[in-house]
């Protein structure tokens, strides 16, 4: 009984030191957040306007006369010289009545010459008196009727030629042929656009404007352009603003110059164009980054390999719906976090949801 007693105690004992130890650790659960990159142009706060990119110089090519297509020499995308034949009409019409120019041409050249050769006769004749000074002048008036006929007949020859040279379509610049609509049996009027060739060279963003974003857009000092997914922005400057609404959409069309393209900036493009400079200095983020506690704000700044946050305080300039621009606090480059900003604390690791950060960023005005 006594080693009974014994066992029992020992076995109470340890117990109460497995009871006493400290539990095992566990890993910070890693919270999945939304993120931009200040400073980046991809998701710019605040509106924008979508639109395509477009040649700064474009040409709208059209037949001078009428007819039916019978040679479509180019397809769309084709690079082209300047004077390069795009697509020709049937010229057979066109070719007879050419030819009926030059008989009439070759008949008032004939009358007029028969007449220089009359008056030179009649010039003899009246220094000897076989026919009066009225007739001479008759024969005179007749000349200059004929020679008046020939230079009407050369210049309607002139005219049926420049015909014949319509029938065929030329680029009249080197560049990119960006439409075509002339199909072989299609019956075409006279001043049809049927082509556009772009100038290589500067390119812009072409958009629409409501009449109630003019004055923003005016008040712009400069412009981002996003091409399409893509993360990059290019910086634009508006070139022109046409002065009066389409008749159908009630919209002003702009032209946004793109101050430095390159080569992945090319035609037909979607683009969506970012007004810049228009609200206060500094760096814009959605409103839905800042953490607001007591009067104060704060922004979630992602770093580090193990992607963890820290609360930083920031100071704004000014708030809207859906934007908030930072007076001070922030710089370029930081990544914050945009969504489940109350769900956090310092030195959290989190997971990015978005793929790449620079896909959804914040803006600075200038």
């Amino acid at each position: 009984m006594k080693f009974h007693h014994l066992g029992l105690a020992g076995l109470a004992v340890g117990l109460v030191l497995t009871g006493c130890s400290k539990p095992a650790p566990q890993a910070e659960a890693v919270r999945p957040v939304r993120s931009v990159v200040l400073g980046s142009a991809a998701g710019l706060a605040g509106s924008f306007h979508a639109g395509e990119i477009r040649a700064r110089h474009e040409a709208r090519l059209a037949f001078r006369v009428g007819g039916k297509v019978v040679a479509r020499l180019v397809d769309v995308g084709a690079e082209v010289k300047a004077g390069q034949a795009l697509a020709r009409l049937e010229s057979n019409d066109v070719e007879l009545d050419l030819a009926a120019r030059r008989a009439k041409l070759a008949a008032a050249e004939a009358d007029w010459k028969q007449n220089e050769a009359d008056i030179r006769r009649y010039r003899e004749l009246l220094a000897q008196n076989f026919i009066s000074q009225a007739e001479f002048d008759r024969r005179t008036s007749a000349l200059a009727a004929a020679k008046g006929g020939y230079q009407s007949a050369l210049a309607t020859a002139q005219l049926g030629e420049n015909q014949q040279h319509y029938t065929t379509l030329n680029a009249d610049r080197a560049g990119v042929v960006t439409f075509l609509d002339a199909e072989v049996g299609q019956v075409v009027n006279a001043g049809q656009v049927v082509a556009r060739v772009a100038e290589p060279g500067q390119r812009e963003a072409v958009i629409a404007v409501a009449e109630s974003q003019l004055a923003a857009l005016r008040a712009a000092s400069g412009f981002a352009v996003q091409l399409g997914q893509s993360s990059k922005h290019y910086r634009g400057s508006l070139r022109e603003l046409s002065p009066d609404a389409d008749p159908v959409t009630r919209t002003y069309t702009a032209r946004i110059a793109l101050n430095d393209a390159d080569g992945a900036v090319q035609l037909g493009m979607t683009a969506r164009v970012f007004p810049q400079g228009s609200g206060p200095v500094g760096l814009s983020v959605p409103l839905s980054a800042v953490l607001d506690e007591n009067n104060r704000h704060y922004l979630w700044v992602i770093s580090g390999k193990d992607a963890q946050v820290k609360r930083t305080e920031v100071k704004l300039a000014q708030v809207s719906s859906d934007t908030a621009w930072i007076a001070s606090g922030a710089h370029t480059g930081q990544e914050v976090v945009t969504a489940g900003v109350h769900l956090l604390r310092d030195g959290q690791p989190v997971r990015r949801l978005t793929a790449d950060p620079a896909q959804a960023v914040g803006t600075q005005a200038k």
